[in-house]
């Protein structure tokens, strides 16, 4: 005989583990709380002085009525327990997809992030360079957070102009979040909106209005990126690596910078005149501005290829440019590209033109420009071939509508 501890109730199935009732735990012989009694824990559990089956009916009469009623009341919890299965299902199946993918939808984590050309609202082509750099800009600094894909500028540029349907734009580049902005500068006043915006659920994230000075743009910028980070909580790599970097102090100067920037991009022999001249009144303004000596060797390693300076008008005066940003800033991954290009194609310095790739590399593991020259400039001409190749497709896949490095990797 069995008896349920709670209800006291007698059962003379042995199979019977559980209080048909309440769901208490079977015990064998006494069922009061003072006396000894063993539960039962699994179906070949059965106390050794636990009286046998015939036993139990020798001493104490079996009751047709009970064990009918028992057998009554079994198939009734039988029936509830198959009614209550796919119920219990659905609610657990139901649990898990709502956790699956309803709520990460809301608090997921963003991994990747599109940042697109700002809607230039100020009426002027002229200030295109303040629309177009400030997202450069951003998406530049924001690479350099380790656990973040940023579409890079090649891939965005596409968007300008376009009516942004954030949801399809993330889905073509491939990222979490997308990011919008409009810009309007009236003489000395700037005002600057942002928008952040889920792609995966189509939510906003964040948005913000700023009401500046073009005297602030430079700060603005910072507060901007830093803004997005610390919304999307993400992790900085250092004060002085990243979105917190401080390249110069002056604020036309960094305008004059954007200059360049925009007028290089767009590869013409006047643009590219123009970009120099930028970047060098940049520099009459701030002497210690290294990313814009790093741009002027960029721009005299190019100009080659076009071509708008032979070798050797072009090639000293960018080596001299990389070599000043380098002395002002040792740390600046842009500056070691730039140097090293000028070692590798100009003076076939091989081992320091290795070593300053390497470096590069090492402290931007995100720079397109130094995983393709590497390959292209170093890798390939002393016989590397398969690395050269693999390092050509990084860069790629950090800029994948580059056409010159699609061309130039198609080509080897």
């Amino acid at each position: 005989m069995k008896r349920c501890p709670e209800c006291r109730r007698d059962y003379y199935d042995d199979t019977l583990l559980y209080c048909l009732d309440d769901g208490s735990p079977l015990l064998d012989g006494p069922a009061s709380r003072d006396e000894p009694a063993t539960a039962i824990l699994h179906t070949t559990a059965i106390a050794a002085d636990a009286p046998k089956p015939a036993d139990a009916h020798a001493t104490e009469p079996i009751d047709a009525n009970v064990l009918r009623a028992d057998f009554r009341t079994s198939k009734r919890f039988d029936k509830r327990l198959i009614l209550a299965l796919p119920v219990l299902a659905i609610i657990v199946l139901g649990g898990f997809i709502g956790y699956r993918y309803i709520k990460p939808s809301a608090s997921a984590t963003i991994n990747s992030i599109a940042v697109l050309p700002f809607e230039n609202r100020s009426g002027n082509s002229d200030t295109d360079y303040l629309s177009d750099g400030l997202a450069d800009s951003l998406i530049y600094r924001l690479s350099q957070l380790p656990n973040l894909k940023v579409s890079p500028t090649s891939s965005v540029m596409r968007y300008k102009g376009k009516e942004a349907d954030t949801v399809q734009i993330a889905g073509e580049l491939d990222v979490d979040a997308v990011m919008t902005g409009r810009l309007m500068q009236r003489g000395d006043d700037l005002s600057i909106s942002i928008q952040l915006t889920d792609a995966r659920s189509n939510k906003l994230i964040w948005a913000e209005q700023y009401e500046r000075k073009m005297s602030d743009f430079l700060a603005t910028q910072r507060e901007i990126a830093t803004g997005i980070t610390q919304k999307l909580q993400l992790k900085l790599a250092g004060d002085e690596k990243g979105i917190t970097k401080k390249y110069t102090n002056s604020n036309e100067a960094y305008q004059l910078y954007l200059k360049g920037r925009y007028h290089f991009g767009r590869r013409t022999r006047d643009d590219v005149n123009k970009a120099v001249e930028s970047y060098q009144q940049a520099i009459r303004l701030d002497p210690n501005f290294a990313l814009a000596y790093a741009r002027i060797a960029e721009v005299y390693n190019q100009m080659p290829a076009y071509p708008y300076l032979s070798p050797k008008e072009a090639f000293p005066q960018a080596k001299s440019a990389a070599t000043r940003a380098l002395e002002l800033d040792p740390n600046l991954s842009e500056a070691h590209t730039a140097l090293a290009n000028t070692l590798a194609f100009y003076d076939w310095n091989w081992p320091e033109a290795e070593r300053e790739f390497k470096r590069a590399i090492e402290l931007d593991q995100n720079s397109a420009t130094a995983h393709f020259r590497y390959g292209q400039l170093y890798l390939a001409p002393n016989g590397f071939l398969h690395e050269a190749i693999g390092e050509m497709g990084r860069g790629l896949e950090l800029e994948p509508l580059d056409v010159n490095m699609g061309a130039t990797s198609a080509w080897y």
